[in-house]
C-alpha cells in the first residue's frame, strides 16, 4: 500500500474516531494531513465522498436523536447561502476570507467562555434557517460549515445525542448534494473513488470504536470539545489566510 493511501486512511481514522465524540472535526482533521501526500484537488474530492460514506453511517445510528424540523430548516437555507458564497468568491480573495472567518469562530468560541454558557437562545424556524445560510456561505467560501452548525447547536443547548443526530443528517444531506455535482461533473476518477472506498471503511471503524467512549462523556465535556474543535478550525483559517 502506498504512503499517500496509509496517510489518508489513517488520517480518516483518527479524524472519524474525535467526530464520533462531538459530531465535527473529521474534515478539519483530516484534510491537513492529506495535503502533504496528495494534491489539494484530490484530496478535496476524496474528502467530499470519504464523507459522505462516513455520515450515512452516523445518520443511520443518531437518526432517531434528529430533530428533522431543525435539519430541514438549515439544509433549506444552505442553498441561497450556498449561491451568496459563490457570489461573494468572485469579489473577495479567499484569504481574506479566510482571515474574517477564523477571527468571527475564535470571537464566538472566546465570548461563550467568558459567559460561560449563559448566552442561550431557544430553536426557532428562523433561527435554523439563518444557521443554515451562514454555514451554506462560509462552507462554499471556506469549505467549513461545520463550526456554524456547532455554535447553533451550543447556543440552543443540544444534547450530546441530539447534536450527534442533527449534525450527521444535515452533513449526510450536504454531501449528497456536493457529491451528486462533483459525479455529474465528471470529477470522480478511479483513483478518487479508490482512495475513498478505503477512507470509508476507516472512517467508519474509527467512528464505530468511539460510540462506547460516548457514553462515558458528560454534558459539560461534550461541550468543551465541541469548543476545542470549533477553536482549531478558526485557528487553520488563520493560518491558511497567511501561508
Amino acid at each position: 500500500m502506498e504512503t499517500a493511501l496509509i496517510v489518508s486512511v489513517a488520517a480518516w481514522f483518527i479524524g472519524a474516531f474525535i467526530c464520533g465524540l462531538c459530531g465535527l472535526g473529521v474534515a478539519i482533521i483530516a484534510i491537513p494531513f492529506m495535503i502533504w501526500v496528495l494534491p489539494v484537488q484530490e484530496v478535496v474530492l476524496i474528502s467530499c465522498l470519504t464523507l459522505l460514506g462516513m455520515m450515512v453511517g452516523m445518520a443511520l445510528y443518531y437518526v432517531r436523536y434528529c430533530s428533522w424540523k431543525i435539519v430541514l430548516w438549515m439544509a433549506l437555507g444552505t442553498i441561497p447561502g450556498s449561491l451568496v458564497g459563490i457570489l461573494i468568491l468572485r469579489r473577495v480573495s479567499s484569504s481574506l476570507l479566510e482571515l474574517i472567518i477564523g477571527v468571527l469562530l475564535i470571537f464566538c468560541i472566546v465570548g461563550l467562555q467568558a459567559f460561560q454558557d449563559r448566552i442561550k437562545i431557544v430553536p426557532r424556524v428562523r433561527y435554523s434557517l439563518g444557521a443554515g445560510v451562514l454555514g451554506g456561505i462560509i462552507g462554499t467560501c471556506a469549505t467549513i460549515d461545520g463550526p456554524v452548525v456547532g455554535l447553533y447547536g451550543l447556543l440552543t443547548g443540544w444534547n450530546p445525542q441530539q447534536f450527534l443526530g442533527i449534525t450527521s443528517v444535515y452533513f449526510f444531506l450536504r454531501s449528497l448534494v456536493t457529491c451528486t455535482v462533483q459525479w455529474y461533473s465528471g470529477l470522480y476518477t478511479e483513483t478518487i473513488v479508490t482512495y475513498s472506498l478505503w477512507c470509508i471503511a476507516a472512517s467508519l471503524i474509527g467512528f464505530f470504536l468511539s460510540i462506547p467512549l460516548l457514553k462515558h462523556i458528560n454534558v459539560s465535556t461534550f461541550r468543551t470539545i465541541v469548543k476545542v474543535i470549533i477553536l482549531f478550525s478558526g485557528i487553520m483559517c488563520l493560518v491558511k489566510a497567511f501561508i
